[in-house]
């Protein structure tokens, strides 16, 4: 009986971990794909703008994101968009796991082309 109570409590704890994790981490996942989207698709931007787009992605993706954190740069033909943040996993009652996020995306831009 106590055996099984053991197993029992060792199953919840690990599943509340999993559970923990997951949210974040899809989170995650989206907030990636949106920059990275977006990304590709803002030739025309300014660096400020496409900042103010990058935090409300984060904000629409529950991504705890510090506007100073995000790095937008240019080189002659590459946009490159950097947006560490941490996140806190409770994996267990009484401890927490912080995790550094790395979001970063690498655009060639081609300028002048006309769509078909």
């Amino acid at each position: 009986m106590i055996r099984n109570l053991v197993k029992l409590a060792i199953f919840l704890l690990i599943a509340n971990a999993v559970y923990q994790i997951a949210a974040p981490s899809w989170n995650h996942y989206k907030f990636r794909d949106a920059v990275h989207e977006l990304a590709l698709f803002s030739q025309k931007m300014t660096d400020v703008q496409l900042t103010d787009q990058i935090m409300r992605l984060a904000e629409e993706s529950n991504v705890p994101l510090v506007r100073e954190s995000v790095s937008v740069r240019h080189t002659a033909d590459t946009l490159f968009v950097d947006a560490p943040y941490i996140e806190a996993f409770k994996l267990f009652p009484g401890y927490e796991y912080e995790h550094e996020f790395a979001v970063s995306s690498r655009t060639v831009q081609i300028r002048g082309a006309s769509p078909r």
